[in-house]
């Protein structure tokens, strides 16, 4: 009987620390493409998984995505690459309040991969 429930502790404290990791994985993304358009859809997806809770934030980083894509559509790269910083910001500021700490890392990232595509 305690081993068993040893057993069951430990598989309770693996499936705790591995399931963000799990949800994680499944983040929509195409990272084979470092576009503005493919980070929208990183965007849209963490909403509709709710790694986004506030529709409102979702909106408001959409809406900076339009903008540096206008931006790029103009060939205005470093006005562009500048809408990403400020969207790269409202990231940081909204990690633990609205956004999944551990998705806004990989927004983060993502975006960092669309900067280094556009700058070279």
């Amino acid at each position: 009987m305690k081993r068993w429930l040893l057993v069951l502790t430990v598989v309770a404290m693996s499936l705790v620390v591995v399931s963000p990791v799990l949800a994680h994985e499944d983040t929509g993304c195409a990272h084979d493409v470092a576009t503005i358009a493919s980070l929208r859809e990183c965007v849209v997806h963490a909403q509709q998984m709710g790694h986004i809770e506030s529709d409102r934030v979702a909106q408001k980083l959409i809406k900076q995505l339009a903008k540096a894509q206008a931006y790029l559509d103009c060939g205005k790269v470093d006005k562009a690459i500048d809408k990403l910083e400020d969207f790269i910001g409202k990231i940081q500021d909204q990690a633990g309040r609205h956004i999944d700490p551990m998705h806004a890392e990989h927004l983060i990232h993502h975006a960092h991969m669309v900067i280094a595509t556009l700058d070279s």
